[in-house]
């Protein structure tokens, strides 16, 4: 579903820059747009850096350890490709301005449309990705909510179970006997 999502942007937003924007209007938001794709790689090198959660692996469940380790590692391999991606964005609105929109506009009319739309696929591509990596990131908070929460609640359990064992050997020690109980009198008798 996310990738025919990103793939309906991307080919929506190819289409709407190369039919109504020339690329010789683009040049004025390369600065803003190579801003903000330099944003986007800082904060995927801020989450590459925060690697695996330190958690007690060895009193969690081990499927939703495997869960939550296979998720972190998918997620980290699609910070590498959107790093590349960015990357390569970020070269091309370089080199564009590098070649400045007098020289730009002197290019065939196709090429100018066929770049315009590149520039508004790659940038719409580059968005639509840092989103689904931010909802990857979402669901795997989730997943370490149930991890941590999960192993929360079987330390509990077994606090509480040692705590009855305990109880139970020192009523045990204790020798208690059953005592016989009267039964009740009527008052003035």
């Amino acid at each position: 579903m996310a990738r025919k999502l990103t793939i309906l942007v991307t080919c929506v937003a190819a289409g709407l820059f190369a039919w109504a924007i020339a690329l010789v209007r683009l040049f004025d938001a390369f600065q803003p747009l190579i801003v903000a794709l330099s944003i986007m790689v800082a904060a995927i090198f801020v989450r590459l850096n925060r690697g695996m959660p330190t958690l007690e692996w060895k009193s969690a469940d081990p499927e939703e350890r495997k869960k939550l380790t296979s998720a972190i590692v998918g997620v980290t391999t699609e910070y590498g490709w959107i790093l590349g991606l960015n990357a390569t964005v970020l070269a091309g609105l370089v080199s564009l301005s590098v070649v400045g929109e007098i020289d730009a506009a002197l290019w065939p009319e196709w090429v100018r449309r066929v770049t315009s739309g590149a520039v508004g696929a790659l940038i719409a591509l580059c968005t639509a990705r840092m989103a689904y990596v931010v909802w990857r990131d979402i669901d795997i908070v989730r997943l370490q909510k149930r991890l941590i929460d999960g192993s929360a609640a079987k330390e509990v359990d077994q606090q509480e179970g040692e705590a009855a064992d305990a109880n139970v050997t020192v009523m045990k020690k204790a020798n208690l006997r059953a005592v016989k109980v009267q039964p009740p009198k009527a008052w003035g008798k």
